[in-house]
C-alpha cells in the first residue's frame, strides 16, 4: 500500500506495509551510531494529522517510532523500497 493509500483508507488496517517514496519524507539529519549503523532522522512531508510533526529514524529500508530523545522505538509500518 501507498502512502496516499494508508491516509485515504476508510476502514483502516492493522499493521500494513506501507512502501513510502522519498519524495515523501525529509532528511532532518544523518548520523552513526555507536554500533556504526548509520541512522536517519526523518519527517513526512504531510500535513496529515497522522504524520504532522512526527520525526521518525530511518535505519536501512524501515522507519520506527522514536523515544523522546529521539531513538528508535519500535517498527513502524512505513518502509522504502531498496534496489538490494
Amino acid at each position: 500500500m501507498t502512502l496516499t493509500e494508508y491516509l485515504n483508507q476508510t476502514e483502516p488496517l492493522r499493521k500494513p506495509t506501507v512502501i513510502v517514496d522519498e519524495k515523501e519524507y525529509n532528511v532532518v539529519f544523518t548520523y552513526k551510531a555507536a554500533n556504526g549503523e548509520v541512522r536517519k532522522r526523518v519527517c513526512f512531508k504531510s500535513k496529515n494529522n497522522l504524520l504532522a510533526g512526527i520525526e521518525y529514524c530511518l535505519i536501512g529500508s524501515r522507519f520506527y517510532t522514536t523515544d523522546r530523545d529521539g531513538n528508535p522505538k519500535s517498527a513502524s509500518c512505513f518502509k522504502i523500497l531498496t534496489s538490494n
